[in-house]
């Protein structure tokens, strides 16, 4: 967004070297200005699932120092080991993994004109499984959902 579309005195905020930068602008003098110190700012964001690491790699290229710990694993030495490797955990629940592969097993397919018929049933399988990931992500738990019924009065 330009500064001469900015017409009004507003909060703004960017992104910008993995931090979240706020600043009050103010249009009648062109200034930016950071909030008042002790203003309760509150963000709302999607966590995004951590990369897994490989044998030899350190996590700094996420943030993380070897003091951490990744993945409910200690990076006391800086680098990911075999052993430890082995231990990490994917985020996404267990019932979702299969359409991941269908996704995989689709684009496997999609390279030969021969198989397109079955990279197309594949995707399917994959587009189901993603639907119902999305069902899972607004489901409460315990089986509910959360849904909103209009009514006529």
């Amino acid at each position: 967004m330009e500064r001469q579309n900015l017409n009004i005195s507003q909060y703004l905020w960017w992104v910008e070297r993995d931090s979240v930068l706020i600043a009050y602008y103010d249009s009648s003098t062109d200034k930016f200005t950071s909030p008042i110190a002790g203003q309760t700012i509150t963000l709302f964001y999607i966590q995004r699932p951590d990369k897994f690491l490989i044998d030899g790699e350190a996590p700094e290229r996420d943030g993380f120092s070897g003091t951490d710990e990744y993945l409910e694993v200690s990076l006391a030495n800086g680098l990911m080991t075999n052993a430890v490797m082995l231990e990490q955990e994917c985020e996404i629940p267990e019932q979702f993994h299969e359409a991941l592969i269908s996704r995989v097993v689709a684009n496997g397919y999609e390279r030969r004109a021969e198989t397109i018929q079955l990279a197309s049933y594949f995707l399917n399988k994959y587009a189901v499984g993603v639907r119902d990931c999305k069902s899972y992500a607004y489901r409460g738990r315990d089986g509910s959902q959360t849904s909103i019924k209009t009514q006529d009065f």
